[in-house]
Order: structure tokens, then sequence, then C-alpha cells
């Protein structure tokens, strides 16, 4: 008894490392975990509401169209997941306010509110076999928790795991995010919480308590930064362009390059795009909670021998426990000799191993920020481990760089960049366009467009294709001429990209599409040919079966059947010359939605009343079946409508559609909601925004 009691008051001894906050420290403490519990909770639940109702709209669509999400049928789990961890916030937040109210003093956590039985308590309500029990399992407890006496070993194999995980976040940040700033912050953290850890080990190496309340203040700060705060700050930056009458950004913003080729980058980093992706920002988040949780218990103990005048044989210790059940457990686990000599040398070992972590994520990063920039990159990035210049916007403007576009002036200029960055490629102004064959090795290229130029050569050596461009999802043709009103060879390979999702021609020459076309380009993609020179719909479009396809304001005058039939869901034959439809279509339902605004149509068949009645399955997105602005039929439901006619004079036709035809008041709801007579863009290419964008200034 003599010798246990001389080591019980061996052990009242370390009480001064359970001191060591002030009360107002633990106030202040107190005061930031409840915001940070409150700015998580706030996060993440806005978050889950997010991908709650993300599915069905449009910039669901085009999340999909760039592969920056896992698609609608993942939506509502990243929803749940995230919802779950701004809960376990929201439990913490509660508890700590409603107990600090009823106690009348600050409760950080559990610690605080219960307080663990001595032994002869124990021993006196459940018996020595349940109090060994009791003891058995606080033992185990104990040795692994933040005031075991292992502690300090498996907080080191956390810390080199969290850093090796956000070294490899802060280098997959260089290679997306062209936003200097945000790299730097992220980069300097990162340093700072490498020799942070040095610095807590030196500083506070005879106190326990303080070097672990340091140890988990650093790396709770990054888990925060990197599973919040940098999410945070993108938000902040796309939310004023955010729309929420239509849950998406302005339709002109998807065109707009510089800040498309931002959002492909950043929303990598700001969305869940992976299932790997949500487990590690569930880990980041959880860590982030765990090293709250560690804390807490640290200054609970705190807290606790302050606000009772030091009474510890009723209360948790922070490091070394000081009730009975505590004493003899740490007793019982107490560290040989040589192992206390081992933890020792491991720490004096992490020490070395996070200075020089620092010193080379340091280095790395200035190597990169010494990179010196290219005149023609719209969008520089700077990862860590490239020598040349590496562009996400690379900006080919031939007026503005005084030369044509042959094919030695494109190579020169291409020749300057590392090409395995470029994401984007924009070339503009060119008067007469030799695409070179260096266009070949952007294989990570997304978006290749083309504004305001005359393609001259594009062979087939240059050609875009799935060896070479096995990411390309995007490709523009806007006020563009090529050769005899054709595709050029650079266009027809035999091995097209198959990511390729949306193809739009805007104000170009083309009037013809090989015969094979259909074998060659891909199926279900967006196709815009608009304002171009087709006379009548090539055979092999109306087999390729696009997903939209726009054929407005070409001078077509006659629609073949088949283009209704083949799978198209958004069809856009405005300003044509079409006066009528074809009579006879079969199983159209796949079309949601008809635009023939701009047109000579004055009637609908009766082909088209499974649309109308199909449309309280449309997306929301999508507000009427058929767009009929400035045509002779809207001109005459507008007669109806305002009392001056009561039927539709044209002449009635045996098979007519009999919902498009029926001016009774009791079907105007019907009409009303199937059919728009307002003004809508005539083309679905934004081409006057992008003539103000992309025009020479």
């Amino acid at each position: 008894m003599r010798a246990r009691s001389s080591q019980v008051e061996a052990l009242r001894g370390t009480e001064t490392e359970t001191t060591a906050f002030s009360p107002t420290v633990l106030a202040l403490c107190w005061c930031c975990f409840v915001t940070l519990h409150t700015f998580c909770l706030l996060y993440f639940a806005s978050v889950a509401w997010f991908y709650w109702h993300l599915a069905g709209t449009s910039l669901d669509r085009w999340l999909f169209t760039y592969s920056l999400g896992l698609g609608p049928e993942f939506d509502r789990i990243i929803a749940a997941a995230h919802a779950c961890v701004g809960g376990i916030h929201f439990g913490y937040l509660l508890w700590m306010v409603m107990w600090s109210l009823k106690e009348r003093q600050l409760v950080f956590a559990v610690y605080d509110v219960f307080v663990k039985a001595d032994a002869h308590e124990a021993k006196k309500q459940f018996g020595s076999s349940i109090t060994d029990f009791v003891r058995g399992i606080l033992a185990k407890i104990v040795i692994v928790g933040v005031d075991g006496p292992y502690f300090d070993v498996i907080l080191l194999g956390r810390e080199i795991v969290e850093a090796a995980l956000q070294t490899q976040q802060a280098y997959r940040m260089s290679l997306l995010l062209p936003r200097a700033e945000l790299n730097r912050c992220y980069s300097a953290l990162l340093v700072l919480n490498c020799w942070a850890t040095a610095l807590v080990e030196t500083a506070f190496h005879e106190n326990a308590t303080k070097r672990r309340f340091f140890a988990i203040v650093c790396d709770c700060t990054l888990d925060l930064v990197t599973s919040v705060g940098v999410s945070v700050v993108l938000i902040s930056i796309y939310f004023p362009d955010y729309d929420f009458r239509i849950n998406d950004f302005p339709e002109r913003k998807w065109y707009e390059d510089v800040w498309l080729v931002h959002a492909i980058s950043e929303f990598k980093v700001l969305l869940v795009t992976s299932l790997g992706d949500l487990i590690m920002r569930m880990i980041y988040a959880l860590s982030m909670l765990i090293n709250m949780n560690n804390m807490k218990k640290l200054l609970s103990t705190t807290s606790s021998t302050t606000g009772t005048n030091l009474k510890v044989n009723h209360r948790v210790a922070a490091v070394v426990p000081l009730t009975r059940i505590m004493a003899d457990v740490h007793l019982a686990f107490k560290l040989p000799s040589k192992l206390e000599m081992v933890i020792a040398s491991v720490q004096r070992l992490s020490r070395l191993l996070f200075s020089a972590w620092g010193i080379v994520v340091l280095v790395l990063h200035l190597y990169a920020e010494s990179i010196p920039g290219i005149l023609q990159c719209g969008m520089q990035i700077k990862p860590w481990f490239n020598s040349k210049p590496s562009c996400s916007l690379l900006l080919l403007d031939c007026y503005g760089s005084n030369f044509v576009g042959n094919e030695d002036e494109i190579t020169a200029q291409w020749s300057s960049v590392d090409p395995d960055t470029v994401a984007c490629l924009v070339v503009r102004h060119c008067p007469n366009l030799e695409v070179s064959d260096k266009l070949t090795e952007f294989s990570g290229l997304k978006i290749l467009k083309f504004y305001n130029s005359t393609i001259t050569n594009w062979s087939k050596r240059a050609a875009i294709s799935q060896v070479h461009h096995p990411n390309l999802i995007m490709l523009f043709l806007v006020r563009v001429n090529m050769t005899n009103g054709e595709l050029p060879a650079g266009l027809n390979g035999d091995n097209f990209p198959r990511t390729l999702r949306d193809i739009e021609c805007c104000n170009t020459n083309l009037h013809t599409l090989p015969e094979d076309f259909d074998l060659k380009w891909p199926q279900s993609a967006s196709m815009y040919l608009e304002a171009c020179n087709f006379t009548e719909v090539p055979p092999s479009l109306a087999r390729l079966r696009p997903f939209d396809l726009s054929l407005a304001y070409n001078p077509i005058s006659h629609l073949p059947a088949t283009l209704f039939e083949g799978g198209i869901v958004y069809l856009h034959i405005g300003g044509t010359s079409v006066s009528e439809l074809p009579e006879n279509v079969n199983d159209v339902l796949p079309l949601v939605q008809l635009r023939v605004d701009n047109t000579d149509v004055a009637f609908f068949w009766n082909w088209i009343d499974p649309m109308v009645d199909h449309k309280a399955a449309v997306l929301s997105i999508i507000p009427y079946t058929v767009v009929a602005s400035h045509t002779p039929y809207c001109q005459e439901l507008q007669r109806i409508y305002q009392g001056e006619q009561t039927n539709f004079a044209a002449l009635y036709h045996k098979d007519q559609s009999l919902i498009l035809s029926n001016a009774s008041t009791e079907n105007w709801s019907i009409l009303k909601n199937a059919v728009s007579c307002d003004e809508w863009p005539k083309t679905w290419y934004p081409i006057h925004f992008e003539d103000v964008y992309s025009g020479i200034k």
C-alpha cells in the first residue's frame, strides 16, 4: 500500500500539466469550437442540400458533359454522406451549448459531464469482477487515447499519413488550380504544418499536454482547410454567378473560355468526382472531428481541475489519469525504459523528418513558381515537376500576334508550352489557318475552338483522334470557313474521339457531310449545325442519332421522317424554310422538345400528341414541348387567346393533331403549357455573346 501511495503521489506531481491553460484561454477555445462546429454544420448541410436537389437540373447535365461528377444516380448518396458529417457537428454543437447552460460552466465534451467513479465506488456497486472488467476496458482505451502513453507514437504515424495525403493534394492543386494565390496559401500552410510539428516537439518536449494539444491543433487546421476551407473559397468565387431560379449558371458562362477552363479545373477540387474522392473527403472530415475531440478531452481535463481546486481524485487527467483506476492502469502499462528511449529517438527523428519534408515542399513550389509565363497562355498553371511553361488555356490570336496562321507560325507558337497540360485550345482571327501536326501532342485536350478563321489546310497528320485526344469533349467551329464547304481531313479521321459529346458549328460555310459520317463521329452527342449552308438533311446525320440536334437557320425546306425517329431528344429547326412537318412519323416519344420558331409551320400532325401527353415526365428545365414563336400557328393561337377568332383557320388535315388543333377554352391550359409563342434566342449557340467576347478588340 505504501508503494502504491508513493506512486500515486508521484503521479499527482504531474498535475501542473493539467493546469497549463488559463480560464481565459479555455473560454476562447470553447468559443472557437462552437464557431467551428457551426461553420462546418452550415458547410456540410449546404453541400448535402446542393447534391440532393442537383439531379434533373441543367447544371447536372453540364457536369456530366464535362465528366465533373459521378452522375445523377450518386447525387443523393453524396448528399447523405455530407448530411451525416453535418449531423455529427450538430450533435457536438448541441451538446456543448446545452450542457454548458445546464452546468453553468463551459462544457467541452462528455468528459466534463460524466465523472468516472473511483475504484472503491465501482467495487461497492458492482463487485470486484465488474471493477476488474471496467479497469481492463479503461486500460485499453487509455493506451491508445490522447491521454495514453502510446499516443505520441500513434500521432506520429497519423501525421506521416496525413502529410503524405495533403502533399498529394497540394500537387493535385498545382496541376488543376490556375489561381496562384490559392496554391500559394495551401502550400505555405502545408510547409508551416510540417515545421510546426517539429517546433511543437521541441518547444513542449517536457509538457505532454501542451505538446499533444498544439500538435493536434496543427493537424486539425490543415484538415479543416483541406476538407472545407478550399471548397469554401471556391464557392465564394462562383456563388455570385449562380442563378438559383434555374439552379445553374447562366448559359453564356459555359461558353466563356476563361470561366469554363477555371470551372473544369476547379470543380474537380470543389465537387465529388469519384467514389475514391468521396471516401477521401470523408476521411479528412472525420479526421478533423477526431482531432477536435482529442483537443476537447485535453481541455476538458484542464477545465475540470481548474474549476474544482484540483480535486484530482474525481476527475480524469489529460495525460496521466489521477483516479485510482487510471493510476492503476498507468502503473500497469508503465513504459519500459528501453521503449521510452525508442520513443524519444522516434520523436527526434520525426522532428528531422517533418523539417526536411517542409523544405522539400517549399523547394518544389518555389521551383514551379520560377517557370516564366508566355504571352499566348490565357491561363497558366504551376505543376511542381514541369520545366516548361504549363498552360490550361492556350490562346492563338493571329490578329494579335500579327501573322496569318501558316503551319510554321502555328508550330512555333504551340511548341513553347508543355502540351500535356493544355485543356483548352482556342484559335482566333486566322485568315489562312494551316493546322500544325503539333495538335496531336495535346493529349489532355478537352475543348477545341476555332473562331473567325479560314481553315485552308487540316491534314490527317494533324487529325483529332482517340489515340491522341482521348479526353476531347467539345469542338466548336464558329464563323469558320472551310475549303469547298466540306469537313477537312483532320475532322474526318477513322478513329474519332469517343469522348466527344458536343460538336457545335455556327455561321460556317459547311453544306455537306461525308456519307460515312455516322460511322466515324460519336452517337448520342450534341450536334449544332446552325446558320450553315445545308439545303437538305444529310442522310448520315439522321443515322447518327444525336442526343440534341440543331439545324437552325439553314436553307432547308424538307425534313425526312427518319430525323424524328432516330432517338433525338431535343430538335431545333427554327429559321429554316420548312412550312410543313413530315406526316408519317413513328415512335417519336424520345423527342421532348421541338423548335419550329421563325418558320411557316401552320399546323402539327397527330404524332406530336404523345409528346404533349408525355410532358409531365420531362425535366423541369424544359418548360414547353413546342416552341413556335413567329409562325402562322402562333399568330392564330394569339388571336384565339385574345378572342378574335374561335378556331384555327388553317386547312384541316385528316391526321392533324387533336390536342394542338383544339381551340376550345377548356383546352387553353394544355396549349399554354405545351406551346411557347414567346421570343427565344435564335440559335442554341450564343453567337452574339461570342462575337462580343472573342471579337477583335
